[in-house]
């Protein structure tokens, strides 16, 4: 059982720590309006994702933990995949949720849809702390739909931890701490932050779980 009674303190600490910088391709269209911002009680820093890679330097540099929403724009992704390089190997810490189509993102092996039909495929969890509490049945539907949260996989890194797969086995979601000196997050289209948030169900903890394991990361990273 996930202990909420701290979650506050965990997102004033993830918010004394600069938040989580949201890079925005889409001129807000992607933050579903204040939505993410209402839930999460502004941890969520919105950034112009071309202004950001325009301005001299690396302006990932400037925060310690990005989000990257499954509509981002991957071809601005990979004409910076050396910036991206960089604020890894600084320690930086990304979490994506793109289907991964360009090899911009250290690690990982490209989005793969799945063959197997929606109707017969489920995403199931691994037992790892994000998806504790959180229904199986949740995580696959949507008011009474299937199919939002996620149509493909990819092959985790050598070292990751994989937090989600499919009914087939194959990687849905992983934590890789092994390709570079930061932490990678990432899921095959899979939005665990924003997922849950359209209706009353267990899903919402995926985002909340998720961020009660980042501040634990966070903070071990600092100590270590």
């Amino acid at each position: 059982m996930v202990d909420y009674s701290n979650v506050q303190n965990c997102y004033d600490y993830l918010k004394s720590q600069g938040g989580i910088a949201y890079i925005d391709t889409r001129g807000g269209l992607s933050m579903e309006g204040n939505t993410l911002d209402s839930f999460y009680n502004g941890i969520f820093k919105k950034v112009d994702g071309y202004k950001l890679f325009q301005q001299p330097g690396n302006g990932l540099l400037n925060f310690k933990v990005v989000e990257i929403p499954a509509n981002a724009d991957e071809i601005l992704l990979l004409e910076n995949k050396e910036k991206i390089q960089e604020f890894l190997d600084k320690g930086g810490i990304i979490i994506s949720f793109t289907q991964n189509y360009l090899e911009w993102l250290p690690g990982n092996s490209l989005y793969e849809a799945s063959p197997t039909a929606i109707k017969d495929r489920m995403v199931v969890a691994c037992g790892h702390p994000i998806t504790e509490g959180v229904r199986e049945y949740d995580m696959n539907f949507r008011c009474g739909v299937k199919g939002f949260f996620n149509r493909g996989f990819f092959k985790a890194p050598a070292g990751a931890t994989v937090i989600l797969k499919d009914s087939d086995g194959e990687c849905v979601a992983y934590i890789d701490s092994a390709t570079t000196k930061g932490v990678i997050l990432s899921t095959a289209g899979a939005d665990l932050v924003g997922f849950g948030l359209a209706e009353s169900s267990t899903a919402k903890r995926l985002g909340v779980n998720l961020m009660l394991w980042l501040e634990k990361t966070m903070r071990e990273r600092e100590a270590a």
